[in-house]
């Protein structure tokens, strides 16, 4: 803000000065409140920001331990790896299995030699012309692939690298050895077995597909070998092996599918003594999932003990969500869910995460005993997966509200009120157009800033009117999960429908629970979650701020104005009468002089 350089000229008073601090106290008076508001916002959103991270970060650490398949993983052993490997299913049969390779198996392999090219001659390099046309190749009962080459690049390189890039090539592997008697194309199976024996035909461009000249030189019938161009150096081999004594044959590989249920076996080499494949409960999975929730618990829990601290007026460590409703309800229901026990389905001592090892120290952490955890793995597997993540029971959420649809969020629909309950507890809102919070945003900060609201956190949507705009609706959220702290409307039950139950059938396991609280907080299912409806009233409070600090920077001008004004004609003023009084007594001496100087003549 501009000051008036020649305030006070006329007068010699400082009044720029003067004007100058009215004007400061002014503005601290106006923009100090302000201030103070829009600090606090901030802080309040980078806290809900905080606590949001921190949320989704435990969120994610439950995804492991609430799988069931984290409990139903297998471990695996072979007692001789060189000779054969063993993998399972979650779902494998558990047990020890006898295993002896009686054969590995052979992969086919074909070879040519002593190739001519197009004029008949004999060839001693791999890139000498042998002729085009086109290769079917079949492999047992697959389907066939076709190679077309080209009779300008027909060398056995060429035709080589043309089998190898085949798109449609599924098994088969070909090269050219460069011997001293000249060039010999390999042609070999990727896998043992009688499933993956080649068969090749030619539709050769000489139009002989038979004779040993030009492509046909490459013909190979494993049903009638002698009458072949190319030979087989090897021949297909099953694998086959003994699993507790009963003999299983693979036509395809040495991969040995389902030989017990969930398990499979391959073998790499002949063996003379029978080895020991074992399947047993992976619980070290188990272990690590549970690690993993409690350390991400412990993190979580610090974060809302800092946010939520509270101290004296001389306690900078104060947390910046002291007090706040947000924060308790989700600390009180993280630890009642954690402990709550589930008897439906449960035998005794299997009930708790307490029964499992998981406890709560006096500060709030977690802590496992592994021991205990391992133990129960090892006698009740199934009790301590169900107890975690199982399915079928009731499961209590939050349940929600939403309003009628109107055009916008600042729609006006006249004076009224609206009374909730949640639970036993009751409070009522009232709007009027004269206070100017008859809309669905002055709804919405009405009743998130009640400081009776015993557990509800109000919200807006927009969605698709149909009609290429939008429509406006008000969200009500239970803070907490369950019918006893389900939201009823008392009054205005008209203008809303209930969307969410308090209560599903759901999963009954802790962790699916947890999973289903934390959801509330931060949304899912296209519901927007309790931390993003209070961060959004929060940021819109942040801009009410922003435009009333506008108005208060005009308002704060023109009462600059008119003190410059005031006291320019204050400075005006006083010059004048230091004017008038400089000349009065300037008169004054005057007439003292010259009664002095009469009265010297009169002496005289």
């Amino acid at each position: 803000m501009a000051s008036v350089s020649s305030l006070g000229v006329g007068s010699g008073l400082d009044l720029q000065t003067l004007v100058d601090g009215l004007v400061a106290s002014e503005q601290q008076l106006r923009f100090g409140r302000l201030d103070t508001q829009a600090a606090l916002a901030t802080e309040r959103i980078s806290a809900y920001g905080l606590l949001k991270s921190s949320v989704s970060l435990f969120n994610g650490s439950l995804t492991s331990i609430g799988n069931i398949s984290t409990f139903q993983a297998r471990t695996v052993s072979s007692s001789d790896p060189d000779a054969f490997t063993v993998s399972a299913a979650v779902n494998a049969a558990l047990g020890n299995y006898s295993v002896e390779v009686v054969e590995a198996g052979e992969a086919q392999s074909l070879t040519g030699s002593n190739f001519v090219d197009i004029t008949n001659t004999a060839i001693n390099s791999a890139d000498a012309i042998i002729g085009g046309g086109t290769l079917i190749i079949q492999q047992g009962s697959q389907p066939s692939f076709s190679v077309v080459i080209d009779s300008a690049n027909s060398s056995l390189n060429a035709i080589a690298t043309a089998i190898n890039e085949s798109a449609d090539n599924a098994g088969v592997e070909a090269s050219v050895i460069n011997a001293d008697s000249g060039p010999v194309l390999v042609i070999n199976a990727a896998k043992v077995g009688s499933d993956n024996e080649i068969s090749i035909t030619v539709n050769d461009v000489d139009t002989n597909d038979t004779d040993a000249q030009g492509l046909s030189q490459l013909t190979f019938d494993v049903a009638d070998i002698a009458g072949s161009n190319l030979t087989q150096a090897t021949a297909a081999v099953n694998a086959q092996i003994t699993v507790n004594g009963q003999a299983v044959t693979s036509t395809s590989g040495r991969h040995f599918d389902e030989v017990v249920s969930g398990v499979s076996i391959t073998a790499v080499t002949e063996t003379t003594i029978a080895g020991v494949a074992s399947i047993t409960k992976n619980t070290q999975q188990a272990l690590a999932a549970a690690n993993e929730f409690i350390e991400n618990f412990n993190a979580l829990s610090n974060s809302i003990d800092d946010l939520g601290r509270g101290g004296s007026e001389d306690d900078l460590s104060a947390g910046v969500l002291v007090g706040d409703s947000l924060l308790r309800t989700l600390d009180s229901q993280l630890r009642r869910t954690i402990f709550t026990a589930v008897d439906e389905t449960q035998p005794e001592g299997v009930r708790t995460l307490s029964d499992i090892g998981i406890s709560i120290s006096r500060d709030g952490q977690l802590s496992l005993n592994s021991t205990k955890f391992n133990a129960l793995l090892d006698s009740n597997f199934d009790d301590v997966a169900r107890l975690l993540a199982a399915d079928g029971n009731a499961v209590p959420q939050n349940n929600q509200f939403e309003s009628s649809s109107f055009d916008s969020i600042t729609t006006s629909f006249g004076d009224g009120s609206l009374e909730f309950a949640v639970g036993e507890e009751s409070f009522a809102v009232s709007y009027t157009t004269l206070e100017g919070n008859d809309t669905l945003q002055g709804v919405r900060d009405l009743i998130n800033n009640a400081s009776n609201n015993p557990g509800i956190t109000a919200s807006l949507v927009l969605e698709d009117d149909g009609a290429g705009g939008t429509n406006a609706r008000l969200i009500l959220t239970a803070d907490e999960a369950g019918p006893d702290a389900a939201i009823s409307l008392l009054v205005g039950a008209e203008y809303f429908t209930e969307i969410t139950p308090a209560e599903i059938d759901t999963s009954e396991g802790v962790i699916t629970r947890l999973q289903s609280v934390i959801e509330g907080f931060l949304g899912g299912s296209g519901q927007q979650g309790i931390i993003d409806a209070r961060t959004e009233g929060l940021n819109l409070d942040v801009e009410r701020i922003g435009d009333e600090r506008l108005v208060q920077e005009q308002r704060l001008i023109a009462f600059q104005d008119r003190l410059t004004a005031q006291f320019a004609s204050l400075d005006l003023l006083v010059a004048n009468l230091q004017s008038n009084g400089n000349f009065l007594l300037s008169q004054l001496n005057s007439i003292s002089q010259i009664s002095s100087n009469n009265n010297n003549r009169n002496s005289n």
